[in-house]
């Protein structure tokens, strides 16, 4: 079943068939119209937790009485990464992030990433991506935007009321893809470490519940104020591997030049030192010991 199938004012939980590379569960509620639709998708990566458990929580308040339009909600939109607890995909290692728009010919991180562009993101008029730092990092809670930072930009009027306190022009990855779609996308980052913090689940219902009641599809909800600031920068990448020792603190503000990070060998060896590139805040650290060439390190953003 797809919202499609849905009479005016109904609801329910269904299984979506990805065409045979995984299964779905999904809650789809249809007010006395079709659109505008919005997704709400989260576990895109199978070690992410407060994600999924917003979605869920939020399904349960959805009723098609006081809704305008639709609503698709998705706990979690990779089972095989989920299940096993990972960012990627057990069978050919893809990072289903980074792999839409997707490829209808390709692996099944491909294919996958393919049918939920096509048969969901695609079709949405609004578009929220939850995210965590997963079992690797750790992120300070954040709102993602797309487009230049001004208040005519839909994504990023929507992220300003969205209710955390960082707003970050986010690289490519679904809400990305369905922004170039003229899908009014933002995608968002909360802790991390394996867990679930309650203050994100909170937080991300509060969050999506207010951008629900600013385009219209549940009046009844309210708006939270104008939050956040913008920022921009990146991560710096690891080159190479050893144990990561981490000098500063998730939020922190810091200078430029500051030493951030080092990496050392198991001979008592500092092999490579991360400093701060320009002054700005700690957005995101490495939350697990042990580093690869490759792996983020540190980001450091700047106003």
């Amino acid at each position: 079943m797809l919202i499609d199938d849905l009479s005016p004012c109904s609801s329910t939980w269904t299984v979506l068939d990805a065409d045979g590379i995984a299964s779905i569960d999904a809650f789809l509620c249809r007010g006395t119209s079709l659109n505008p639709m919005v997704l709400v998708i989260a576990g895109i990566h199978g070690d992410e937790y407060e994600g999924p458990a917003a979605v869920a929580r939020l399904s349960t308040r959805l009723c098609p009485q006081s809704i305008c339009g639709s609503v698709v909600t998705i706990p979690v939109a990779h089972l095989l990464a989920f299940s096993g607890g990972q960012r990627t995909t057990p069978s050919d290692g893809l990072n289903l992030a980074r792999t839409f728009p997707g490829n209808t010919e390709g692996s099944a991180t491909e294919r996958l990433a393919a049918w939920i562009f096509k048969n969901l993101a695609r079709r949405a008029d609004f578009l929220i991506d939850l995210h965590s730092g997963g079992v690797e990092y750790r992120f300070l809670p954040l709102v993602g935007f797309y487009g230049k930072p001004d208040a005519e930009n839909p994504s990023l009027q929507a992220a300003r009321h969205f209710g955390l306190p960082v707003l970050w022009r986010l690289p490519g990855v679904l809400s990305h893809e369905a922004w170039k779609e003229k899908v009014v996308s933002i995608g968002c980052e909360y802790l991390g470490a394996g867990q679930v913090a309650a203050e994100g689940v909170r937080s991300y219902i509060d969050g999506v519940l207010s951008c629900l009641a600013l385009w219209g599809i549940c009046p009844g909800e309210s708006i939270l104020p104008v939050e956040g600031q913008v920022v921009t920068g990146d991560w710096q990448l690891a080159s190479v591997a050893g144990l990561f020792h981490l000098h500063c603190e998730l939020g922190e503000k810091i200078n430029q030049g500051q030493l951030l990070a080092e990496i050392e060998d198991l001979r008592d060896t500092f092999l490579e030192r991360f400093m701060a590139p320009a002054p700005g805040i700690v957005l995101d650290v490495r939350n697990k010991a042990y580093i690869r060439e490759g792996n983020w390190g540190v980001l450091v953003a700047c106003q």
